[in-house]
């Protein structure tokens, strides 16, 4: 349930991104250079939470749990490996 939280949040994150993309665009219609730094703090929003979504993609590989998560594999963030030989990482 823990990697099902973070995938929340991150895809929350991103949403609200979105919002300010739609916000920047109506504020750009009145004052132009609050439209551009609304936008640019909606594409920094934007860059937060696709991070965040990779980082819990990341956590979840390492913590070896089995994902029905399709965007993850689609995207190459987390793919389970087809051989069963264990390799450590801190070595």
């Amino acid at each position: 349930m823990e990697f099902e939280v973070g995938y929340l949040l991150s895809l929350i994150v991103v949403g609200l991104s979105f919002l300010g993309f739609f916000l920047s665009m109506m504020i750009d219609e009145v004052n132009r250079r609050k439209g551009v730094i609304t936008f640019i703090l909606s594409l920094i929003l934007f860059g937060f939470g696709v991070y965040y979504y990779y980082v819990v993609g990341q956590w979840q590989k390492r913590k070896g749990g089995p994902t029905v998560n399709k965007l993850n594999y689609y995207l190459y963030i987390y793919r389970p490996s087809s051989s069963n030989i264990p390799f450590n990482i801190s070595k």
